[in-house]
């Protein structure tokens, strides 16, 4: 399918009565022409998107996605929605305690001396391994990098 073809589909299987009686109720005044414009933008920017995978976009009280399924279906959705928030922030009394981080640092920086000393062993034995040389230097720098 085109773009007008998709644009036409979606927007003959929209029902902006409903819409309007909502907004009407809201005492929000929209054209309906302009809800079936913001609609076609809305399309046309998500049938123009070069991603392959799941995309939307918003507009006002719209929102598109567009969907592939499996490289053979394309899927838009159009849905009108409406929100209402509350959002509640405030200073925590203490703030959190840091002790998962470092105790994961500790038990990183563990797993890594016991990789840097299988290397050092295993470079001892093959006669100084470039492979293992480069995998000390690269641990050590690691290590370094948690102290």
């Amino acid at each position: 399918m085109n773009l007008e073809q998709i644009q036409e589909k979606i927007i003959s299987d929209f029902d902006f009565e409903k819409v309007m009686n909502i907004l009407e109720k809201l005492n929000e005044e929209y054209e309906k022409e302009d809800l079936i414009n913001n609609v076609k933008g809305l399309v046309k920017m998500a049938y123009l998107s070069r991603e392959m995978e799941d995309v939307s976009f918003g507009s006002g009280h719209f929102i598109i996605n567009r969907s592939y399924y499996e490289g053979e279906e394309v899927q838009y959705d159009l849905s009108f929605l409406l929100e209402v928030n509350a959002n509640l922030n405030y200073e925590l009394e203490k703030p959190f305690e840091t002790k998962n981080i470092n105790e994961k640092e500790a038990l990183l920086k563990k797993k890594l001396e016991e990789l840097l000393l299988i290397n050092i062993n295993a470079n001892k034995e093959e006669n100084d391994n470039y492979i293992y040389e480069a995998n000390i230097q690269r641990i050590e720098r690691m290590i370094e990098i948690l102290d």
